[in-house]
């Protein structure tokens, strides 16, 4: 996606950075919250949402401080609707790396087995982020069908 958005060699290594690095901030969540087999209480997602945060600490740690990649990392669950997390950005504050990374996480989320469901085909998922009423208005349309046409 990247590349048919033209991005140039520094921004596709700085988006493959903040890609492999996103979800980093997990590793500071009780391992009994990530691994649960039925839907997280209210208290347990408030929790996984401060993945984002945490992921950005650790980033820091290591001298990582390219505004782009920091900014993926932290708004990565942002959603257009502005219902995402951590700071309820809409459409107008996510950046095209968070777009881009939220679109190829919840495509990566939905086709792989998690505790409390079993993993969709590649189809299914697809169909799922352009027509679900929870996923609709959440992912950058022009993204979500350049990456469909791409597969």
């Amino acid at each position: 996606l990247g590349n048919k958005l033209k991005l140039n060699n520094e921004e596709l290594l700085n988006l493959g950075v903040a890609a492999l690095l996103h979800d980093v901030g997990l590793k500071k969540i009780d391992d009994a919250i990530i691994s649960k087999n039925s839907k997280l209480t209210l208290a347990e997602m408030k929790i996984v949402q401060k993945h984002s945060i945490y992921s950005v600490e650790i980033l820091r740690q290591n001298k990582i401080n390219n505004q782009d990649i920091i900014d993926a990392v932290m708004h990565h669950h942002e959603r257009y609707d502005g219902g995402g997390y951590p700071s309820g950005f809409g459409k107008r504050e996510i950046s095209k790396f968070a777009s881009i990374l939220a679109i190829c996480d919840v495509f990566d989320a939905l086709t792989n087995n998690r505790p409390h469901r079993k993993e969709y085909k590649s189809f299914e998922a697809l169909k799922i982020m352009m027509k679900d009423s929870e996923m609709i208005n959440q992912f950058n349309q022009e993204y979500l069908h350049m990456s469909i046409k791409m597969l």
